[in-house]
């Protein structure tokens, strides 16, 4: 299975990453995307690097949203889940029908 997580708030990057990175660990590869800072401001030394480094699975790559769909184009996968708190709601139509054109 690979996840596409799209971390929500630098706050909450911080104090959960050992948890975030623990979590993802358990799928096969993590598209991991840019924090969605909502209502926050940026934080010094907070990144999804945080979470990147904190997780062991098989497979990672840090992508910037922007870039997803034409990353995506070039992924093989059975499973495909996204998940976050952020916005990264407004591309699982372009996923699905990128997918579907397959």
């Amino acid at each position: 299975m690979t996840a596409i997580f799209q971390p929500h708030l630098f706050t909450r990057t911080r104090d959960f990453a050992i948890e975030f990175g623990e979590a993802l660990s358990k799928v096969d590869k993590l598209i991991l995307l840019d924090i969605y800072p909502a209502r926050e401001e940026p934080i010094p030394g907070v990144t999804s690097l945080l979470i990147f480094n904190a997780c062991n699975a098989s497979e990672k790559v840090l992508v910037n949203k922007q870039d997803l769909l034409e990353y995506l184009k070039s992924e093989r996968t059975d499973v495909l889940v996204s998940f976050g708190a952020g916005d990264i709601d407004r591309l699982v139509d372009p996923i699905s029908n990128m997918l579907s054109q397959r």
